[in-house]
């Protein structure tokens, strides 16, 4: 079964776009084309319906992208995923000197997904290489699913793992910045003739001092990633 997909009204997503601004939420703007690549932490700074939708958080760092790029915006609200298509405006300044990227209107429907129901490093996506710190040892393995929840780990050795076993997951992400947590097996399966027959479903049990900002910012440009896929079936 798929992930099951809202099409939004005007109206309704002129409410989504109010709760997005009032409550700061994070955005993120991946760039379609040749040169795609993903712009993150951004915030919606403000919108006119009909007309443009403005968006506050480029770093000093990132080149403001050209005129005319299609884009695809994607916003977390709490539990819901939205996301639109769109097409670059000329940039605008902001208040305090910063640039604020302009978004065309835009003329397709905005799509809601449940964010707990899109799974990343799903089959269609490059699975992310982890190591494992189980029962003493450490494991290379492939990350194969992924929530703010929870991880499915693909391992290549035969093991035999007790249910509810800790584990220490340790992974550089593709923007270069590490996660570290740890877990708690609740999940074992052994998959005859696969190159990694060990699967585990694991739940993740941050710690005060964890920082999930990594993996925050790794889910949300795997689901703009695959939001667009979902858009392109």
């Amino acid at each position: 079964m798929g992930t099951p997909i809202s099409a939004l009204s005007a109206p309704v997503l002129e409410q989504f776009l109010i709760q997005a601004r009032l409550t700061k939420a994070v955005a993120s703007l991946r760039l379609q084309g040749v040169n795609s690549r993903l712009l993150g932490d951004l915030r919606l700074h403000s919108f006119r319906p009909g007309s443009t939708l403005e968006l506050s958080g480029i770093h000093a760092r990132d080149a403001v992208p050209a005129e005319g790029t299609p884009v695809t915006l994607t916003l977390l609200l709490g539990e819901e995923v939205l996301t639109l298509e769109s097409i670059l405006l000329p940039p605008l300044p902001g208040e305090d000197g910063d640039t604020l990227l302009c978004l065309d209107w835009p003329h397709e429907s905005a799509q809601l997904h449940r964010r707990r129901d899109m799974r990343v490093a799903a089959p269609e996506q490059s699975p992310l290489k982890v190591r494992v710190g189980l029962g003493g040892q450490i494991h290379d393995a492939l990350l194969v699913n992924l929530t703010e929840t929870g991880v499915g780990l693909a391992l290549e050795e035969s093991l035999v793992v007790d249910l509810h076993a800790p584990v220490d997951i340790d992974a550089e992400l593709p923007d270069g910045s590490v996660l570290h947590c740890p877990g708690e097996v609740r999940h074992l399966a052994y998959l005859e003739g696969q190159d990694f027959p060990t699967r585990l479903g694991v739940v993740l049990l941050p710690g005060p001092d964890t920082d999930l900002e990594p993996i925050h910012r790794f889910i949300q440009a795997r689901r703009t990633d695959r939001s667009h896929r979902f858009k392109q079936d």
